[in-house]
């Protein structure tokens, strides 16, 4: 379990905060916005209300205590003064949410450890999926690197992670499969590939879809 702060309650910041919440995260949510707080706040652990561009407010939430704070207000100059603040104050972990790349830019520029562009990470993550037949699930790392749920290539099935040697060959790194609905951790090197199976895969895109191209739209 791990301890958050959400600052911005509207749409990301309350659905990310319920989330965090509901997998046993101990989540504070903040707005000035009282209405808002009134109505999340029987979802999260805690919920204030205030004005977070005052630095005096963010030093009374602690929020050096934390292990993520994540910045979820619209605005680009409150969100921008609430990073620089909250860096200033010893928070650990800083992630901000952008609604542009030059918002992106400045919010790392003003601190942020991570920034999120939640409209262009979706609008990526969907064309990635709907760009193969084989590719069922996405999560972006970096610009070039993610997490792939796809159908194993029909070369190997019935054939060992060893005997292939994905890592070397095709330079990705085979990390789960999925079966049945539950997603189970592949850690021995005797792992056989299934028909009925889809595998998780980590590695850049461009690696991906040289092993998915029998099937690649």
């Amino acid at each position: 379990m791990h301890s958050m702060l959400i600052i911005g309650a509207g749409r990301f910041g309350h659905h990310l905060a319920e989330n965090l919440c509901a997998m046993g995260n101990d989540v504070m949510l903040v707005d000035k916005n009282e209405p808002k707080i009134e109505e999340y706040s029987s979802n999260v652990t805690n919920a204030e209300i205030g004005d977070y561009t005052v630095k005096a407010n963010l030093e009374a939430l602690g929020v050096d205590d934390y292990d993520y704070v994540f910045v979820c207000v619209g605005d680009f100059q409150d969100s921008l003064v609430i990073t620089s603040y909250l860096k200033e104050l010893g928070a650990r972990c800083v992630i901000s949410k952008a609604s542009s790349l030059i918002h992106e830019k400045f919010l790392l520029q003003n601190g942020a450890d991570r920034v999120v562009y939640p409209e262009r990470d979706t609008a990526y993550s969907m064309a990635v999926s709907y760009s193969s037949s084989t590719i069922y699930d996405y999560f972006k790392l970096s610009e070039d690197t993610g997490i792939y749920e796809i159908e194993p290539p029909s070369k190997w099935i019935g054939k060992s992670l060893s005997q292939i040697d994905v890592r070397k060959t095709h330079s990705v790194n085979v990390i789960a499969y999925r079966a049945g609905g539950k997603i189970s951790s592949i850690s021995s090197p005797d792992y056989i590939f299934k028909s009925n199976e889809h595998i998780i895969v980590m590695g850049e895109y461009e690696n991906i879809k040289k092993i998915t191209k029998d099937k690649w739209y």
